[in-house]
C-alpha cells in the first residue's frame, strides 16, 4: 500500500518542487502578457519589449548557473537550502509585485532595473529546488520526483494560451499580486518539505573532473542547447503556423496545448524507462523521436496527422527534459547537483534567448516570408543533431577508464 503524500514524504518533496516550477512559470506568463502595456507606461518604445525579453533570458543564463553553484555551497556549509531560497524568493516577489506600480511613474531605467532584479532573483526557484531532490531523495525515487517537478512546468505551459486570453485587458496589478503570492507560498512549501526530508550525506569536497569527462559534459550541454532551441522553434514559432493550415486563428488556443498535454502524460512512463535505458540514452532516444515528429509535422497532410505529430513531439520532449535533469543529478551526486542542474537550466534559457533574438531581429519573419520551409525544418535538424551528439558522447564514454565508465 502506498504511503500517504505529505510534506515529509518523498512525494511531498516532489510536489513542493513542482509547485515552485508551476508558480514561477505562471508568473512568467503573467509578465509576458502585461509587459507591452507596462513597458509603454514606463516610456519604453514597442521595439524594446522583445529585446528586454532577450536580456531577461541572458540574465537567466548567468543566474541559473550561479544559483545552482550557490545552492551547492549553501548546502555544504549549512545543510539547509530553504532559508536562502526563501530570502531570494521574497526579494524576487517584491520586485515582481512592484512592476505594475512602477511602470506608470514613467522611468524606463527604474522599470528595467527592477525587472532585471526580479529575473536574477527568480533563478533561485529554477534549478536549486532540484538540488533538494538530488540531496534528499533515494536514487530509486528520484526519477518519479523529477517527473513531478517537470509536471509543474508542463501544466503552466499547457494553460498559458488560455491564461493569456483570460488576462487580456485586465488590470495588471491583481495578476501580479496573485503571482507574487504564489511563488512565496511555493517557497514556503519547499522550506517545509526540506525541514522534514530525510538527510543525505553531503560531500565536503568533490574532486575535479578529468579532462575527458569534462569534455563529454560540455558535449552534453551542447546537445541540451540544440534540443532546447529545437523546442523553442517548434512550439513558439512553427506550431501556430502549422495548425493555421487547417484551423482558424481563434481555434489555436484549443490545439496548441496538445504538445504540452501529452508532455505531461508522458513524463511518468519516460521516468519509468530512465533506470532501464539510462538517463542519457533516454535523452538521445527522445531527441531522435522529436526529430521524426517534427519532420511529420512539417509535411502533415491533415489536421489529424499534425495533432499526432505534435503529441509525439510532446512525449519526446518529456523524455529529453526529465532525462536531462536526471542525468544532471546523477553526474553531480554528491555535492554538485546544483551546479549540473544549473548548467542544464542555463542551456534552456540560452535557447529561449536565441529564439527571441531571431524574432526581435526580424530574422524569423524573414525566413518565414522567404519560404522553402527552412524555419519548419530547423527543429528536425536540431533535434537530430542533439541525438547524434549524445550518441557520440555515449559511445566515447563506453571506451575509456573505469572512472569514466562510472560517470
Amino acid at each position: 500500500m502506498d504511503k500517504p503524500i505529505t510534506p515529509t514524504s518523498p512525494k511531498g518533496l516532489g510536489l513542493a518542487v513542482a509547485a515552485a516550477q508551476l508558480a514561477l512559470a505562471l508568473s512568467w506568463t503573467v509578465y509576458v502578457v502585461f509587459l507591452p502595456a507596462l513597458a509603454a507606461q514606463a516610456g519604453l518604445p514597442p521595439r524594446a519589449v522583445l529585446w528586454l525579453l532577450v536580456v531577461d533570458q541572458a540574465v537567466f543564463v548567468l543566474a541559473d548557473y550561479a544559483c545552482g553553484v550557490a545552492s551547492d555551497r549553501v548546502l555544504a556549509l549549512h545543510r539547509r537550502l530553504a532559508p536562502w531560497l526563501a530570502g531570494a524568493t521574497v526579494l524576487s516577489a517584491a520586485a515582481f509585485l512592484a512592476l505594475p506600480w512602477l511602470a506608470p511613474q514613467g522611468s524606463p531605467a527604474v522599470f528595467v532595473a527592477v525587472t532585471l532584479l526580479w529575473t536574477a532573483t527568480s533563478s533561485a526557484l529554477r534549478a536549486p529546488p532540484l538540488n533538494l531532490i538530488g540531496r534528499h531523495a533515494a536514487k530509486p525515487a528520484q526519477p518519479g520526483l523529477v517527473a513531478l517537478a517537470m509536471l509543474g512546468l508542463g501544466l503552466a505551459a499547457a494553460v498559458a494560451p488560455w491564461l493569456a486570453l483570460w488576462l487580456k485587458g485586465a488590470d495588471a496589478r491583481w495578476p501580479f499580486v496573485c503571482a507574487s503570492a504564489g511563488v512565496v507560498l511555493a517557497a514556503l512549501a519547499l522550506a517545509w518539505a526540506e525541514r522534514h526530508a530525510a538527510p543525505r550525506p553531503v560531500a565536503a569536497s568533490t574532486p575535479s573532473q578529468p579532462p575527458a569527462a569534462a569534455s563529454r559534459w560540455l558535449l552534453l550541454l551542447a546537445a541540451a542547447l540544440l534540443a532546447a532551441l529545437a523546442l523553442q522553434l517548434h512550439t513558439s514559432l512553427n506550431a501556430a503556423a502549422q495548425f493555421r493550415r487547417f484551423v482558424a486563428a481563434d481555434a489555436l488556443p484549443l490545439w496548441l496545448p496538445v504538445f504540452w498535454a501529452v508532455f505531461n502524460l508522458a513524463l511518468w512512463p519516460a521516468m519509468k524507462l530512465a533506470p532501464k535505458l539510462g538517463e542519457l540514452r533516454l535523452v538521445a532516444a527522445g531527441a531522435a523521436l522529436g526529430a521524426a515528429a517534427a519532420a511529420v509535422a512539417l509535411a502533415a497532410p491533415s489536421l489529424h496527422v499534425l495533432v499526432g505529430a505534435q503529441a509525439l513531439a510532446g512525449a519526446a520532449w518529456a523524455a529529453m527534459l526529465a532525462g536531462g535533469f536526471m542525468a544532471a543529478l546523477a553526474l553531480g551526486h554528491v555535492g554538485r547537483e546544483g551546479r549540473f542542474s544549473g548548467a542544464v537550466s542555463s542551456s534552456l534559457a540560452g535557447a529561449s534567448m536565441l529564439r527571441l533574438m531571431l524574432v526581435a531581429s526580424g530574422t524569423a519573419a524573414a525566413l518565414r516570408e522567404a519560404g522553402g520551409g527552412l524555419l519548419d525544418a530547423l527543429p528536425v535538424l536540431l533535434w537530430g543533431g542533439a541525438a547524434l551528439l549524445l550518441a557520440w558522447a555515449l559511445r566515447s564514454a563506453a571506451r575509456p577508464t573505469g572512472s569514466a565508465r562510472a560517470t
